[in-house]
């Protein structure tokens, strides 16, 4: 069996043990053994210390097999993923770990937009595996040009943007940058829609000094108590290489991901009359609530795979997608998108909250949600959740539906849900819940914990 080397978004890991420059040169061979030796590939790195050491031997892989590339420097991942939708290109590849610490980095691959989807990326698997790769005649080694994307890509942002909404009167924003690639877009973007634009931690630094590259509410102090200390009227933050969007309101307070999504997807749907909204299986039903009220429909995927469905017939239909922190707009392109989620936000505070993002908020219901773990140890996965499935369906009344695709999700008639996965990547399984009120949380997460506890008790 082939080793599997990508996880849910691409490969990510630390540079001694998984995104080693070995790893990195074979990546190259085998992209260019995927493309048959023609075309040209798009190469980013975000800021990361390691960026230089990764690149050069992935493009040396890359030139062997007769592929040209052009060097975008450090570049975001949506600038990226955006160039190898450009004519003549035949893919991109960001060198990035995302939101993951200094000490890894990564790879992700692009196609038309898109991120590869799995059938792609067993093929590097398995070259890499059988050590296959295509080698180029020495006259027909590939050779190396250099490109600035930045306004090209921004152009086309601010063109989309400017069909959803105008531009601002002076609306003050703060963005938190990580000191990762977006920190010559997103604030030049706002600025040219018009905004007033304060910025921290906005040069780029592979140690990523002023917080950790996830914008997640534990690494955002310093950024919740500036929003609450100025007149902001939202403050928008992005991880390592500006996929990622979180969002802190006037007051301070974490936007939770789920409204986030669901005041894009409600937009979305309404400009086109309809549509699908697709995303991953653990976000809330306040989509649903949010979608189905415009007329538009939900479809949820396993993390990582959006793409996958987005590349069939039906995902034609697609007008928004989004896994959380990673807005698609599917009208852009198949990326996940950060940048333009920043832009389009604001747009969205000024015109329909009329500059307060805690009065755009209010248009979307706020119900508590629990995320939580159990130790699972891996040697009873394949058991843990079949069990599991059969237990807790029937514990709790008013079941409307049960989606397996990515561990068991219950979605009941009141609105509430409860998911519970094991994680591929550590020894647990990880339980989300949501409900519309406190009362009905707490019940659910009484019973399936402690169907959880039973099952690992009979398994182990």
């Amino acid at each position: 069996m082939t080793q599997k080397l990508f996880g849910t978004s691409g490969i990510r890991g630390s540079i001694l043990e998984t995104s080693t420059p070995d790893l990195a040169l074979k990546l190259g061979k085998a992209l260019g053994s995927f493309l048959k030796g023609k075309g040209t590939v798009g190469v980013g790195t975000d800021a990361r210390t390691s960026r230089e050491m990764l690149r050069n031997v992935f493009v040396g892989g890359v030139l062997s097999t007769g592929v040209h590339v052009t060097d975008l420097g450090i570049a975001p991942m949506p600038a990226v993923a955006h160039y190898s939708a450009t004519e003549h290109v035949a893919a991109s590849v960001i060198i990035t770990a995302s939101h993951n610490p200094p000490t890894d980095n990564g790879f992700k691959f692009f196609s038309g937009g898109r991120e590869f989807i799995r059938s792609e990326e067993v093929f590097l698997e398995t070259s890499i595996e059988k050590e296959e790769y295509l080698v180029a005649p020495w006259d027909e080694i590939g050779y190396t040009t250099h490109k600035d994307i930045k306004l090209e890509f921004l152009s086309r942002v601010k063109e989309f943007l400017l069909s959803r909404g105008g531009l601002s009167d002076g609306t003050k924003v703060l963005v938190d940058l990580a000191n990762g690639a977006a920190t010559d877009y997103t604030p030049e973007l706002l600025s040219d829609l018009g905004f007033s634009v304060t910025t921290m931690n906005s040069h780029q630094d592979g140690h990523f000094p002023g917080r950790p590259p996830e914008p997640s509410p534990r690494n955002l102090g310093d950024a919740m108590k500036m929003a609450a200390d100025s007149d902001f009227a939202v403050t928008m933050c992005h991880d390592g290489d500006g996929d990622r969007l979180a969002v802190i309101d006037e007051e301070g307070e974490f936007v939770d991901q789920n409204r986030v999504i669901a005041v894009f997807a409600r937009d979305e749907v309404e400009r086109n009359g309809g549509g699908i909204v697709l995303t991953s299986i653990d976000t809330s039903s306040v989509i649903d609530e949010c979608v189905n009220s415009v007329g538009g429909s939900v479809v949820r995927m396993r993390l990582g795979s959006l793409q996958e469905f987005m590349v069939t017939e039906d995902g034609r239909n697609v007008i928004f997608a989004s896994e959380p922190w990673k807005p698609i707009f599917t009208e852009l392109g198949w990326w996940m998108d950060g940048i333009t989620g920043a832009g389009r936000f604001a747009q969205l505070v000024d015109e329909l909250g009329d500059g307060s993002c805690t009065k755009l908020m209010k248009t979307v219901p706020k119900y508590p949600i629990l995320r939580d773990f159990v130790s699972c140890p891996d040697k009873i996965k394949q058991s843990f959740l079949p069990r599991v499935k059969e237990l807790l369906v029937p514990a709790i009344s008013g079941v409307e539906k049960v989606l397996e695709v990515d561990g068991v999700r219950i979605d009941y008639s009141d609105g509430s849900y409860v998911l519970i996965r094991v994680s591929g990547t550590e020894p647990k399984a990880r339980l989300y819940i949501g409900a519309k009120t406190q009362q009905k949380l707490d019940k659910i997460t009484d019973v399936a914990k402690g169907i959880m506890t039973q099952v690992l008790d009979e398994l182990q």
